[in-house]
């Protein structure tokens, strides 16, 4: 899917997000963000941010910045940083293919249901790579699909509706993981049937 009809997409996926996938992905979002064990004075760079949902779950003693690529997901999360007060948040319109970051920012990074809808997955893991310091921790939050092979049938038979709204497509994420150069560390199954994967890598050090 190309950027622009990204855009088009969530611009829609707006109205409605926080009511059906905000409630839908939240209990994976707080085990990520728990496992990250986020200590004082860490900067945490969160991609594909959207309406900010997981903001508030973040501890305010560390840095946090949100980036999406939806104008519309993005007045949403600034109206949720405002309205509650977390003063420990920054969010700013940014192509996660393309960050205006500098080379080893943030102590971790994280991508939450991203990586399957972005146009170049590779791309954006390598940029997240950059960014995230040697030693620092990479987090992958994602739908990964069904172990039943008669459910898998019927996904893949939706796997072009699926796409078309949005919902993102088939990554190969371990064979992903090991092209952006990280170690995988930790995974578990996360959300309803733990039909998502929360996959915790780090960042060698040169």
């Amino acid at each position: 899917m190309k950027i622009d009809r990204i855009k088009d997409v969530y611009a829609v996926h707006s109205y409605f997000y926080d009511s059906i996938f905000g409630r839908l992905y939240a209990p994976g979002r707080l085990v990520a963000i728990g496992l990250m064990d986020i200590k004082p004075g860490q900067e945490v760079l969160e991609v594909g941010v959207g309406t900010g949902v997981s903001l508030p779950h973040y501890p305010r003693h560390a840095r946090v910045v949100g980036i999406d690529i939806s104008s519309e997901m993005l007045a949403k999360a600034k109206e949720r940083n405002v309205n509650l007060g977390l003063s420990n948040v920054e969010i700013y319109e940014m192509d996660a293919g393309r960050m205006e970051f500098p080379d080893r920012r943030f102590d971790k990074v994280i991508a939450a249901h991203v990586i399957s809808v972005v146009p170049e997955p590779l791309k954006v893991m390598k940029e997240m790579v950059r960014v995230c310091k040697d030693e620092g921790e990479v987090y992958i939050l994602n739908y990964v699909g069904a172990s039943s092979r008669v459910v898998a049938w019927f996904e893949e038979k939706f796997q072009p509706i699926r796409q078309a709204l949005g919902l993102g497509r088939n990554v190969d994420f371990g064979a992903l993981i090991a092209d952006a150069g990280l170690v995988i560390e930790h995974i578990e199954g996360v959300n309803i049937l733990g039909m998502c994967r929360l996959i915790k890598c780090r960042k060698k050090g040169r």
